[in-house]
């Protein structure tokens, strides 16, 4: 049954409830009684939820995928070559522009294209087998508000893995606690569904778990699910809300190009997020990262100055404001902290107790310190690695004590970690109500950053869709960095089609050149699947701004056989590299 996909393998190897005796298969597992009994075992199952949890909080903020991502966004910068950075951000070094995916099943470079796939697939196992239990097997956990707790949380997870392949790759699998995988064997595979109906199945997902946890709500969900110590709890009330902005986000971000973007539903978009987490009494979703059992590699790396920091194309907005018609100076040549820089979330770039606490050059915090940057008088990146990594600013918003060390939340690496904000809701929220007329509504909800913690000047209906427009994808571009991918999605929907080497792309938020705009399912996927391999971006392909034009096939790409990974194993692994990393900063 050489037709059957990884992720149907893995289904029918560890998620056997009703097909343990199937004789068809050819995989066997060894493992399958222990399997079965887990499913009848109602704290095995409430595992499984556990663990889906923390995989999909700590996938969506990976090392190898969301960093990436970011610094191909031109957001944080490193020359260093750890999670293939420099590979995929840099330029004029393998490719003339940017490199595009490298899809090929044993490149060294797969691992930001399969870390995604892989860690939500995982996620995906794991609430399905538990709702097979649950729902088919008729399993209860405990007590029936228990269980339907469970149950809304699974469901609910199932929508947030759509949704996440929906925003990063051009199509998925979307199988669900239905599915008997038996079934799909040779023309009838498990199918692929396009990112628009990965996205619609994400919705039909989450009204579900709304209408499950609305049926029978809940007050405190456990403190092990978002940390193995110090977890934080959420209430039925706060997922709904924590739903409707997941809702936001993939409609907003799903555009690949200005014309998509433009397209979208943004009344859709401005009915989910006024029901989101800033809505009634606003709350961030946080997990609890011990540096042991749970970590946030996008921000573990990124508010570490000594190893990453701002771009230059960020931080020249960040210390300019968003008035074109000021004068700046250049950020990376500059030889004192900013004291033009208007944004109090830069302020004048001081920081720290004491002057150079790094040995990077930072000068001591004054009464005019920035809240979320600081400046640094020395380069720490490779030069013969290109210069366009050098930058002098760096975020410090996530790193919460005095003297952080490596730019963690505090000095030992542990504190919240959010993943979705209410002000990421009030943003998005913002550009929904600015997109279809309501220029007042939107000026309100941008100020609630833009003034209080920017210091800017206010805006007002009369500032004009244009101004409005642009100041919320200004406060995007500061308040969500840090938060997953989202610095890309923002990026790739307001690049135009056809943007090429030489042409000339409006504003500074175009991504550079060549740059792909989403993923291709991983070359080891569509080698199971027998289907022609195929990426996105680079020099050979372009940037065309359409899922077809900037396509091609690799037919180079290796079809040698693969070893055949559990998917739950892969997350797992790729879990543990990140937990790895975070104990050893080393740069290569």
């Amino acid at each position: 049954m050489h037709s059957l996909t990884r992720w149907s393998r893995l289904t029918a190897a560890v998620a056997i409830l009703g097909i343990a005796g199937c004789k068809s298969l050819e995989v066997t597992n060894p493992n399958a009684p222990d399997a079965v009994l887990g499913l009848s075992d109602p704290g095995a199952v409430e595992g499984l939820v556990t663990g889906a949890m923390r995989n999909w909080v700590q996938t969506r903020q990976s090392y190898d995928a969301s960093l990436v991502l970011s610094a191909m966004a031109d957001s944080y910068t490193a020359s260093w070559n750890n999670f293939n950075l420099r590979y995929y951000t840099s330029y004029n070094v393998e490719c003339p522009n940017r490199c595009g995916w490298d899809n090929a099943s044993i490149s060294p470079f797969r691992f930001e294209i399969e870390t995604y796939w892989y860690g939500y697939y995982g996620v995906l196992s794991s609430v399905n087998d538990a709702l097979r239990a649950i729902r088919i097997g008729g399993l209860e956990l405990g007590d029936a508000d228990n269980t339907a707790m469970h149950e809304a949380v699974a469901v609910m997870l199932q929508g947030a893995v759509y949704a996440n392949i929906a925003l990063a790759y051009d199509k998925g699998f979307a199988p669900d606690e239905t599915d008997d995988v038996s079934t799909f064997a040779g023309a009838a595979a498990l199918p692929l569904y396009t990112r628009q109906e990965l996205r619609d199945k994400a919705i039909e997902k989450f009204d579900e778990a709304i209408a499950l946890m609305t049926a029978t709500p809940f007050s405190s969900t456990p403190s092990t699910w978002l940390g193995a110590v110090n977890g934080p709890t959420y209430s039925s009330a706060q997922l709904i809300k924590l739903m409707n902005t997941m809702k936001a986000e993939v409609v907003a971000f799903f555009g690949r190009t200005e014309s998509e973007n433009l397209a979208a539903n943004w009344a859709q978009v401005k009915t989910f997020a006024s029901a989101g987490m800033s809505t009634g009494t606003p709350f961030d979703f946080e997990f609890f990262q011990d540096n042991v059992n749970m970590v946030d590699g996008v921000k573990n790396w990124s508010n570490d100055m000594t190893t990453m920091r701002v771009d230059t194309r960020l931080a020249h907005i960040l210390t300019n404001g968003p008035n074109p018609a000021l004068i700046h100076r250049d950020p990376w040549v500059d030889e004192d902290p900013q004291p033009d820089a208007f944004d109090k979330r830069v302020g004048d770039g001081s920081w720290g107790p004491d002057d150079d606490i790094l040995g990077v050059g930072t000068v001591a915090a004054t009464a005019n310190a920035g809240s979320d940057f600081a400046w640094a008088a020395f380069n720490v990146m490779n030069p013969a690695r290109g210069i366009f990594h050098f930058g002098n600013l760096a975020q410090i918003r996530y790193s919460y004590a005095a003297y952080p060390g490596y730019g963690l939340p505090s000095e030992d690496g542990t504190g919240l970690m959010p993943v979705y904000t209410a002000t990421m809701n009030d943003l998005l929220w913002a550009e929904g109500l600015a997109r279809t007329g309501d220029l007042a509504g939107a000026a309100t909800l941008i100020n609630k950053t833009r003034v209080t913690r920017g210091g800017l000047s206010t805006l007002t209906a009369g500032s004009g869709s244009a101004a409005i427009i642009k100041a919320a994808l200004y406060e995007q571009e500061i308040e969500l960095l840090g938060l997953g991918a989202s610095p890309f999605w923002i990026r790739r929907r307001v690049t135009p089609e056809g943007y090429q080497v030489g042409q000339a792309c409006p504003g500074v938020l175009c991504l550079w050149q060549q740059t792909p705009r989403e993923m291709p399912v991983p070359g080891k996927e569509l080698g199971v699947l027998q289907q022609e391999f195929y990426t996105f971006g680079g020099p050979l392909l372009g940037d065309c701004g359409t899922t077809e034009c900037g396509t091609a096939s690799a037919a180079s790409l290796s079809r040698s056989g693969d070893k055949v990974w559990s998917v739950r194993e892969h997350g797992d692994a790729l879990i543990k590299q990140q937990l790895q990393m975070s104990k050893k900063r080393r740069r290569f």
